[in-house]
């Protein structure tokens, strides 16, 4: 079905603008993803695409037409062409995989999404964030991911999966810079049959709590400054684990 739309005021454009907002793309579950490579990734979950052309119709079902005006006042993105997505929100699957990554408190949308993009590179397919995280579906995040978000199960995570997690078996590591902390380069992913990675606030890391609850603590060896960015530290985490897997060595300690 085709519609043309040619008014900023029309109540279906206002609308869609309003879904920028996180409360209101809560509510309606629905969010708007922008750039044709994200919304290629993203089809089985598109509800609406918005375009200045006229789109293949055995592709794209239910299109609304619009101009160039109606485009700029519903864009996050004004560097990419005039096509942008309603997009439903992603159910939730069931955990797939023996290792999962935990974001408490990760508050950067960039972060989220490089996280995510890392994660699925690195067989990580399997994600929690915690409500005081960035929001998944935020435009910032969406398009830090490079469309990962489509590829990997994200779940609405607390300290309480934390602890279902934990009954169920799987071992929680920590991420932090504490001296009593593993090395990574001395840490044995394989030595374990399942676990969850932490990763912690941009600037106070992980919370007291999910410390105390957790089972090891690791840290990256780093020098000329005190920490890195979470998004890089959780990449170079995932990685060692990734080759681990691979049969990779690591050092005995």
């Amino acid at each position: 079905m085709i519609k043309i739309i040619d008014s900023r005021t029309n109540p279906y454009i206002k609308y869609v603008e309003k879904l920028k907002n996180t409360s209101f793309s809560k509510e309606e579950r629905k969010f708007l993803v922008e750039n044709p490579h994200l919304i290629e990734m993203a089809k089985g979950h598109i509800d609406t695409i918005l375009t200045t052309e006229k789109l293949d119709e055995t592709i794209y079902n239910n299109q609304v037409i619009i101009n160039e005006i109606v485009y700029q006042k519903i864009s996050q993105n004004k560097s990419t062409r005039n096509l942008l997505a309603v997009c439903n929100f992603i159910d939730e699957k069931p955990l797939e995989n023996r290792n999962l990554i935990y974001l408490d408190n990760v508050q950067d949308p960039g972060n989220v999404g490089t996280i995510i993009r890392s994660a699925l590179a690195f067989n990580f397919t399997d994600l929690a964030l915690s409500k005081d995280s960035a929001y998944k579906y935020s435009f910032k995040t969406i398009q830090s991911s490079q469309g990962a978000i489509f590829k990997t199960n994200i779940l609405d995570g607390d300290i309480e999966l934390l602890k279902k997690l934990k009954k169920e078996g799987y071992i929680l590591i920590a991420t932090t810079l504490s001296d009593k902390s593993t090395s990574l380069n001395k840490f044995n992913f394989n030595e374990i049959s399942k676990y969850v990675i932490i990763l912690g606030n941009e600037g106070r890391g992980i919370s007291k709590e999910i410390l105390s609850l957790s089972d090891i603590h690791i840290k990256i060896d780093i020098n000329g400054i005190d920490s890195l960015n979470v998004g890089v530290a959780a990449g170079v985490i995932m990685y060692q684990a990734f080759i681990q897997s691979k049969g990779a060595p690591y050092e005995e300690n």
